[in-house]
């Protein structure tokens, strides 16, 4: 194979490769007052709230509690927290 093609080959899977390393272990950017949103045509999305918005969202809301692991499967948002994590409390990425 040539220089040419070699480095034309680790391009593209650096370029193929580079989304999956972004979707490592950081913080997400949660931000105060904006709506994180599962639709009910299943479309995530999000967007700031408005004062009023707020009030009414935060009577019906509830925290949601240390060790919940969301993700999503089949289009469908899920939440869990048994056997996600050890005894030292570190999260198992691939389970017990």
């Amino acid at each position: 194979m040539s220089l040419t093609k070699t480095l034309c080959a680790a391009t593209t899977l650096l370029a193929l490769a580079t989304p999956a390393f972004a979707q490592g272990a950081e913080p997400w950017d949660l931000r105060e007052r904006n709506a994180y949103v599962l639709d009910m045509q299943g479309k995530m999305w999000s967007k700031q709230m408005t004062m009023p918005a707020w009030n009414m969202a935060v009577k019906n809301a509830r925290a949601v509690p240390r060790g919940t692991v969301l993700f999503m499967n089949n289009g469908r948002l899920y939440m869990t927290s048994r056997g996600m994590f050890d005894r030292a409390g570190n999260y198992m990425a691939g389970g017990a």
